[in-house]
């Protein structure tokens, strides 16, 4: 049996005032204290939750922009070095070819070949139609192809250098044919 903390009289369990001394009280059996937590709460804990989790997504996301902008400008880089690696090359190649007298010779016959195209295309294609057309850009491509196959074959191993020369021979023949076919296409 319990006790009044005010007077000491007895009083019975779950009793909440006391009949000697009238305070009210409540006996510790029985009685369970209710806590009410205010809604606001439980809505300000779960902004904050929401607020650390967005603010993380974002940070995350900032990251890995900046990783993959980091990785494209190393990727760049690396491009443009090569880029410069092999301009340079191809100019080391292109004087190499120009001081060389087989270079030289095959240059004057591609030269000699393309003139006398200019001049079949001077006469008959002043307006060209389609299939002309189609034959002025198959004859610029070759020759630009042999141009470079030039280039390479100066560079190139002495055991590589014949099969250079016959594809350059093969190029110099389908060059005619284009003037050929230019001159009888209407």
């Amino acid at each position: 049996m319990a006790r009044c903390p005010h007077c000491g009289e007895s009083m019975a369990d779950g009793q909440e005032q006391c009949y000697a001394c009238g305070q009210h009280v409540r006996t510790r059996r029985g009685y369970r204290h209710e806590r009410h937590i205010n809604p606001l709460v439980y809505v300000g804990a779960g902004l904050i939750v929401v607020l650390v989790l967005g603010a993380l997504l974002l940070m995350r996301n900032n990251t890995a922009r900046k990783q993959a902008a980091a990785a494209a400008e190393v990727e760049a880089q690396r491009v443009q070095d090569s880029t410069r690696r092999a301009t340079h090359q191809w100019q080391e190649m292109v004087q190499a070819a120009q001081n060389d007298p087989e270079a030289q010779a095959l240059t004057a016959e591609l030269d000699d070949i393309d003139s006398r195209f200019e001049s079949v295309r001077m006469r008959v294609a002043s307006h060209p139609s389609p299939p002309q057309e189609s034959i002025i850009s198959q004859h610029e491509a070759e020759l630009a192809r042999l141009r470079e196959s030039i280039v390479f074959l100066v560079s190139a191993e002495e055991g590589e250098k014949q099969a250079q020369r016959d594809s350059i021979e093969a190029g110099k023949q389908r060059l005619e044919d284009l003037t050929r076919q230019l001159g009888t296409t209407p």
